[in-house]
């Protein structure tokens, strides 16, 4: 039986794409089997399933044809391996920023910025990672901050709407979770004392303000939070 150096690697090349494919459609479906919050990103989606089509369609094609041809010249062989490449490279750029930078609908504001609120630059896919995460370790309390709300106190003025953050956290985990929000985001006109104290948006579960002070010297008080681990793992997972 001789060996074919195409099949072989285009065997490789599709476990690849679908495999990709398959891991990254799981995350929608765990959701909507569980009944948890997640918004389906149509702009980013359509575009990336059309890509994939496409992209899978050239390279079943070309294994299709590197099959089925009985005589295949130096041509012809070129021909099949450039198109395969193609194909697993419409595939390949759905997964790139340059990809997502495309898609993804970034947060615009108007030239005059109001400096009521935290002119946060962040797209919505990534909002919605980051509320799906508090959630999922239970830092946010979801039945009193909906999506929506979420929405509302990071990106629009703090006097637009009546939504507040019930953040489930302790002062210092408060206050690395302001660090860690300022530092993955940071074109943004964040500060402690707005976040926490003048925009008046921040509350425990109970719907009571923290407390300034509290949270200011945080740090002084421990090295690490009691969420450090939980707070490193939600933040490293926003791209």
């Amino acid at each position: 039986m001789n060996f074919d150096l195409f099949i072989y690697l285009a065997s490789i090349a599709l476990i690849y794409v679908y495999g990709r494919f398959v891991i990254h459609m799981a995350t929608p479906i765990f959701h909507y089997f569980l009944v948890e919050p997640f918004d389906w990103q149509k702009q980013v989606e359509k575009p990336r399933i059309f890509l994939h089509l496409t992209g899978l369609g050239f390279m079943h094609l070309m294994v299709y044809s590197n099959s089925s041809l009985e005589t295949k010249g130096i041509l012809i062989q070129v021909i099949i391996w450039l198109t395969f490449i193609l194909g697993f490279l419409f595939c390949q750029f759905t997964w790139t920023e340059k990809f997502k930078n495309t898609f993804v609908p970034k947060v615009t504001r108007s030239t005059a910025e109001s400096s009521q609120n935290f002119n946060i630059s962040i797209s919505d896919l990534q909002l919605i990672q980051l509320y799906n995460e508090l959630v999922r370790f239970d830092l946010l309390n979801q039945d009193l901050t909906a999506l929506e709300d979420f929405r509302n106190v990071l990106l629009k003025d703090w006097k637009e709407h009546n939504s507040k953050l019930h953040l489930k956290m302790d002062g210092p985990s408060c206050r690395e979770f302001f660090e860690q929000l300022a530092q993955t985001f940071p074109n943004n006109s964040l500060s402690l004392i707005d976040f926490f104290d003048r925009s008046k948006l921040i509350v425990r579960p109970d719907g009571k303000r923290y407390k300034y002070n509290t949270i200011k010297n945080a740090p002084t008080r421990s090295s690490q939070s009691k969420k450090h681990f939980e707070l490193k793992q939600i933040f490293s997972k926003i791209n």
